[in-house]
């Protein structure tokens, strides 16, 4: 029998990072390979920035959700990881798998979603595949044209540390949904609308990412965003500010739920998170303003490591935290 370098028991219950580590070793890229939101793949002399990822409805889908809000979910996924790179999406094929007993209506609503959402993106959907499966499982893989892309590891000492919005409502809309918690109509509102309808900034991004030295997507948790980008760099990110609002707050505090949960271990934002040297933040503020997005500073980067959070002159360790697939 051949022998592996990791123990029976850890392989157990891997988790997603765990398989992903073994995936790449035996595709041999080793310990070295550093993963992107955005993969460059060349061929006939041209760069193309590919993007893979998959929806599963007993892990992405919240209740409430309509059948066109859920093939709408599965494309914002990747057009957010071209945001943040500053890369224009051109072209999706899609995988399909749905149980049995959908109906035409059903299957009109899921390609009326799709339908939508390409022309909302301006995402051309040339093709895919489509299966049948216990729940809906949807896989998009997108396609764009560039020479070179925002990396995540590529902040400097003295950057700005900003995020293209605010953070917490996606989780305080788990929390009131899976929880069926009370709180104001408008609150409810709002955070039910981050989940169902989340919008990544993928007009900012083209036109502000020419700015940053680093960039990433925010899904998995702004935790994990923060630490991978920290780390990948080889320095230290130091926030400054809870990237929030008021009503995330008060929310937080009304049900004795922790704010810094809230924000930095929900996921599900859809947001970017950058660093800008000083001298281009005007720029990039500018970009923000004439777009209406609502731009926030939260930090700065030195040298050193880990991400910390500074408050009343005491740096605490920012753990990373966020959404993990089958992590227990």
């Amino acid at each position: 029998m051949r022998s592996h370098n990791w123990s029976q028991k850890a392989m157990k219950k891997p988790d997603e990072l765990e398989i992903i580590k073994i995936f790449q070793h035996r595709f041999g890229h080793g310990t070295k390979f550093v993963p992107e939101d955005l993969e460059i793949l060349s061929m006939a002399n041209q760069n193309f920035l590919a993007k893979s990822d998959m929806l599963v409805q007993s892990t992405d889908v919240l209740p409430g959700m309509t059948l066109h809000q859920i093939a709408r979910k599965s494309l914002v996924s990747c057009v957010s990881d071209f945001a943040c790179k500053g890369v224009k999406p051109r072209y999706a094929i899609i995988s399909l798998a749905i149980p049995s007993g959908f109906t035409r209506k059903m299957v009109n609503e899921l390609a009326d979603g799709f339908a939508k959402a390409s022309k909302e993106f301006d995402v051309k959907i040339v093709g895919g595949d489509v299966n049948q499966g216990k729940e809906i499982v949807i896989d998009v893989s997108m396609f764009g044209i560039g020479d070179e892309i925002v990396r995540r590891g590529g902040a400097r000492k003295g950057d700005i540390i900003v995020t293209s919005g605010p953070f917490g409502y996606p989780s305080s809309g788990l929390k009131i949904i899976l929880g069926k918690l009370k709180t104001s109509e408008k609150f409810v509102k709002k955070c039910k609308k981050s989940v169902y309808l989340p919008t990544p900034r993928l007009e900012f991004g083209l036109k502000a990412a020419r700015y940053f030295t680093s960039s990433m997507d925010s899904s998995d948790g702004l935790s994990i965003t923060l630490n991978d980008m920290s780390k990948i760099s080889k320095k230290r990110f130091v926030i400054t500010r809870i990237p929030t609002e008021k009503d995330v707050k008060a929310f937080a505090e009304e049900k004795g739920v922790s704010l810094t949960d809230l924000v930095f271990c929900g996921g599900e934002e859809y947001e970017m998170v950058a660093t800008i040297p000083k001298e281009n933040l005007s720029l990039v503020k500018k970009i923000a303003k004439r777009l209406g997005i609502p731009l926030f500073e939260i930090g700065y980067v030195s040298s050193g490591e880990d991400v910390v959070l500074a408050n009343n002159k005491r740096n605490t360790i920012l753990e990373r935290c966020g959404w993990v697939h089958l992590r227990s």
